[in-house]
């Protein structure tokens, strides 16, 4: 199985939820690393998930069936000639957050000097200070506590 293998990061967004177990958390994280959108979502079954996981197929069905419940995945059953398929897919919410705090990773990485981060309209310093290219005369201090 083909894997846009991520490394370990699991998003503030899914990482600080209350609402999910710790692995419901990560399960959404693999499910997302395994989901194939030529195919249509991941594919994996039960087995792969209680192999990987070290768990019983019915404790991972119990999980999917949970992360379905509180829509933060989508089950979708395909009937073929040999039987069926079932896609999983991360909720469109989990989705964008992933996605924001995959580019934030991005950018984190490429920062080439450690003292600052060039976006287009911003300089960021790690004083805790930044200066507009329009406005460079203008210091605004963005640790309010600093004077």
């Amino acid at each position: 199985m083909n894997r846009a293998f991520k490394g370990i990061w699991i998003p503030k967004e899914i990482w600080l939820s209350k609402e999910l177990s710790l692995q419901e958390k990560i399960f959404i994280v693999e499910i997302d690393s395994l989901e194939d959108h030529v195919k249509g979502g991941c594919y994996a079954g039960n087995k792969y998930f209680s192999d990987f996981f070290s768990l019983s197929e019915s404790r991972v069905s119990d999980i999917i069936k949970t992360l379905v419940n509180k829509n933060m995945i989508t089950r979708k059953i395909v009937r073929t000639q040999n039987g069926s398929i079932r896609y999983l897919n991360v909720s469109h919410y989990l989705k964008t957050a992933i996605a924001h705090s995959q580019n934030l990773a991005i950018r984190t990485s490429q920062i080439q000097d450690p003292r600052s981060v060039k976006s287009d309209n911003i300089i960021i310093h790690s004083n805790n200070t930044s200066f507009n290219k329009r406005e460079k005369s203008k210091k605004i201090n963005a640790n309010p506590r600093k004077k």
